[in-house]
């Protein structure tokens, strides 16, 4: 039985699939196995994964797309390792990512846990230091809502994934609600270690798809509704992140001209949070909102031009 299993899903990335396998098989630490599963790809995907001889990997297909929650949670069932990593396809771990793992699990005794390591961010080849804060000067759940480590910082021992996995109704943000989940119920441990790298491109959902601010406040608001997490966020953090889904969502809506709906979610915003979700949009809203006046709005956007 190996020490680790890092579940890696994966769905029509044969551009970055290489990459992310590859960071698994150069760990300095050696005593894992890699649970590849592929979610029905219909490009070079599964033909670049077959190449690969390490008996190290297991690699599983989908026959249907199942999704991420669906997948990971199939890797999860097939796990043997004592804990639980994973990694997103188009990510990828520094080679002492494990090693760092193992060596503070094992100074605490192997606990029964959730384990996170801080991270990079990668944009257009320029890598940058994700904002990671000290989880001790922060109440456990405002942390996760604020500051939320996604799947592949994470390290899980497998007795908790007996009783908690990946929720498929929460379809984006599923790690926000994971980690609270978990957290109702066993510690979590912050490593300040940088040892992974997320990667930022128009083909992720973070970048690519102009709906995000929609699914994110509907996930949200499940999250927030389930049972075992009510009360557990503080108010103003929920109303926080809802100011954040109006702010992007008054942006759609304006990049599409539906005036109205515009300021309806900008109206929602200020009124949610009047500080600005991250203090600085307020003024963007303001402007948005001038600009956005019939006639008025023209000239004085002609005035600020020629000034």
């Amino acid at each position: 039985m190996p020490f680790f299993s890092i579940i890696l899903p994966v769905y029509n990335r044969q551009t970055f699939i290489a990459r992310a396998i590859d960071s698994v098989l150069q760990q300095s630490f050696t005593d894992f196995e890699l649970l590849i599963i592929d979610d029905a790809s219909i490009d070079n995907t599964p033909h670049i994964i077959q190449t690969y001889t390490d008996s190290r990997i297991r690699f599983i297909q989908n026959q249907t797309n199942l999704e991420r929650c669906h997948t990971r949670n199939k890797g999860i069932e097939q796990a043997q390792g004592t804990y639980i990593c994973f990694l997103d396809s188009d990510d990828y771990h520094l080679p002492h990512h494990l090693e760092t793992l193992y060596t503070e699990i094992t100074k605490l005794h192997t606990p029964i846990a959730l384990f996170f390591t801080n991270s990079w961010n990668s944009n257009n080849g320029n890598v940058t230091e994700r904002t990671c804060p000290d989880l001790k000067q922060y109440n456990i759940f405002e942390y996760i809502a604020l500051y939320t480590f996604n799947p592949q910082r994470m390290c899980i021992h497998r007795d908790i994934t007996k009783t908690y996995t990946f929720d498929p109704a929460v379809y984006v943000c599923e790690d926000l609600d994971l980690a609270a989940r978990i957290a109702t119920q066993y510690p979590i441990h912050q490593i300040q270690e940088r040892t992974t790298v997320y990667v930022h491109h128009t083909d992720s959902f973070t970048g690519g798809d102009n709906r995000k601010p929609f699914k994110e406040l509907e996930n949200y608001n499940r999250i927030f509704a389930k049972p075992e997490l009510q009360n557990r966020f503080p108010l103003r953090v929920k109303r926080q992140l809802r100011s954040m889904c109006y702010f992007h969502i008054a942006l759609y809506y304006e990049n599409e001209k539906e005036r109205w709906a515009m300021y309806r979610s900008i109206i929602l915003s200020f009124v949610l949070y009047p500080l600005g979700y991250n203090r600085k949009t307020n003024k963007i809203l303001l402007v948005l909102s001038i600009y956005n006046i019939p006639i008025v709005g023209n000239l004085i956007q002609k005035i600020t031009v020629v000034r």
